[in-house]
């Protein structure tokens, strides 16, 4: 009954210059790189460990054999629940600090208490981008662009899985091209910054998580 009594969210109405946002966002880094990186760097470690651990439960053929496909999926979905919480603490991170609020590599591992409704949400979206890839390929790009918002929508404004999805999708379809301009962009600078040795990663981490969340999400949604 609660669900049937809670208002409709608010599509909030916004427009942004991509080349504009990611030069702010290179003025913005300077002073965080470094608890970025170690952020980012300590969801890449767990990642790689879960993915070895369970990869000894649910095992595929060695190459050249053909993967086990859903083998792999269940090993994606069943690491939602560590990883989930991770990502949430890092893009929160950038949240916060572009709110003017201090900011510490610990607050990372801040949002465990949510670890039912991060993990829900990974798998919600996991699916819906899987289904809207099986259909023509289209529908899965634009699902993961659309649900790029959710994730900090569920934490930072206590929505429900469902509810932060849409309010993400439907705000990010205003201007989806240019959603998926920038993180197409943010993307390269990511490749272009690992190719030399790894060291191009020190800003370019930062810089993909304070331009999409602690500039476009808190312009947005604030």
């Amino acid at each position: 009954m609660e669900n049937e009594n809670r208002p409709t969210p608010y599509i909030p109405e916004y427009d942004f210059d991509i080349i504009g946002i990611i030069k702010e966002g290179f003025r913005r880094i300077e002073g965080v790189k470094g608890t970025f990186v170690a952020a980012f760097g300590v969801y890449i470690v767990v990642a790689i460990i879960l993915q070895m651990i369970l990869g000894l439960v649910f095992p595929s053929p060695p190459a050249p054999a053909e993967p086990n496909l859903l083998n792999q999926q269940i090993i994606t979905i069943l690491s939602y629940p560590v990883l989930m919480p991770l990502m949430v603490g890092i893009i929160m991170l950038a949240i916060n600090y572009s709110r003017g609020e201090s900011i510490a590599f610990k607050d990372v591992f801040n949002y465990y208490h949510l670890t039912g409704k991060l993990a829900l949400a990974g798998i919600f979206i996991y699916i819906m981008t899987v289904i809207g890839f099986i259909l023509l390929i289209l529908p899965g790009i634009y699902l993961s662009i659309a649900y790029v918002f959710a994730l900090p929508l569920i934490v930072d404004k206590g929505m429900d899985v469902w509810e932060a999805m849409e309010l993400s999708r439907k705000t990010v379809t205003q201007h989806w091209f240019k959603v998926f301009g920038l993180m197409f962009l943010l993307s390269l600078i990511m490749g272009l910054g690992a190719l030399v040795f790894g060291i191009g990663l020190i800003w370019a981490i930062p810089l993909m998580f304070i331009t999409l969340y602690g500039l476009l999400y808190v312009s947005i949604f604030d």
